[in-house]
């Protein structure tokens, strides 16, 4: 069964074509790069995955149900999905354990459970010693593992990333895309990158699916990393 599945799918802003007629599949456990300069139409993907946009036409699935259709709309609650935006979108006033709290609290569970769920999360994104720090006293590396396990605390089972390595210079981007395949081992979880270069992941995505003027093409790799 598909994780996620694009049928058709078309989205317009004005005159502008964000997305043509986009049909592409990902697998449980795959990792897909959707790549294409900017404008080309990455976010905007990502986003219609996510329930925060939606497609002017097209079908969008989610673990084989329909989320987008006519007449049909899955919240994006309902969807089992995190998601790190470009500009990480952390909150300068809460702390690194308040970050995670917040979604937690969403989720209305007990206060002992979110407690031993955000040690579990820093723990799993090595951010133990700086739970009661703000984002403007993390380093790069730590903002962005704070915004990915900002993503996993309800326990997502696809990951959407936008730009990911957008500022951060060659060692770094390394260091997290190191992070980011750990995690997607040890939680065995379905991975969607938006990237303008797609050397970036060389060699890790199962699928690439490329976006440039209106236009897109489906590379798929033999086996997957």
């Amino acid at each position: 069964m598909h994780v996620i599945e694009l049928v058709g799918v078309t989205k317009r802003f004005g005159d502008v074509v964000a997305l043509n007629d986009i049909s592409v599949a990902v697998d449980e456990g795959e990792t897909l790069c959707v790549a294409g300069p900017s404008g080309s139409g990455k976010t905007t993907l990502l986003r219609i995955v996510a329930g925060l946009e939606l497609p002017d036409s097209g079908k969008v699935l989610i673990n084989g149900l329909y989320a987008n259709r006519k007449g049909v709309y899955m919240p994006p609650a309902d969807r089992k999905i995190g998601m790190v935006f470009q500009d990480l979108a952390l909150w300068p006033h809460m702390r690194v354990e308040r970050h995670l709290d917040f979604v937690l609290q969403a989720m209305r569970l007990p206060r002992q459970e979110r407690r031993a769920r955000i040690e579990d999360l820093l723990e799993m994104c090595r951010l133990t010693g700086r739970k009661r720090a703000y984002p403007s006293e993390l380093s790069g590396g730590q903002q962005q593992r704070l915004a990915i396990a900002r993503a996993l605390a309800h326990d997502p089972k696809i990951l959407l990333l936008d730009e990911p390595f957008a500022n951060l210079d060659a060692e770094l981007r390394q260091q997290i895309l190191a992070e980011i395949l750990r995690l997607k081992r040890d939680l065995a979880i379905t991975i969607v990158f938006a990237t303008h270069d797609e050397h970036q992941i060389e060699g890790i995505s199962s699928k690439t699916l490329l976006l440039q003027n209106g236009e897109h093409t489906l590379r798929v790799r033999e086996a997957k990393p």
